[in-house]
């Protein structure tokens, strides 16, 4: 059975971090989250949901994790690290989301 996984990044607002979360795909299921990937001080780190085992998980997690990580690498403050002081909720959101080619949300940073 081939699995069929998607990722989507988000800012993380509460944790002060950028995120990728990975989806399975079912036919007629909504997708389910299988795992949350972000980097931490020490390197990245897979938080998987509780109703999905990382054990006897199939190969193309493995690749959606790997994919992930190499995203995430350019979100410039994934991290949170420095969050500038008396930012609004607004203004956290799309910093934790700004990337090294100059776009915040897939637009152009002007």
């Amino acid at each position: 059975m081939k699995h069929k996984f998607h990722l989507q990044y988000c800012g993380n607002l509460e944790a002060c971090r950028t995120e990728a979360r990975i989806f399975l795909s079912s036919a007629g299921a909504e997708p389910a989250l299988v795992a949350v990937v972000y980097e931490g001080a020490r390197g990245f780190v897979v938080d998987y949901s509780s109703a999905f085992r990382a054990k006897g998980a199939p190969p193309e997690l493995d690749v959606a994790i790997a994919e992930a990580q190499k995203e995430l690498v350019h979100y410039l403050n994934r991290r949170g690290e420095n969050r500038p002081s008396g930012i609004t909720r607004p203004g956290l959101g799309l910093w934790l989301t700004e990337r090294d080619d100059e776009t915040v949300v897939g637009l152009a940073v002007t």
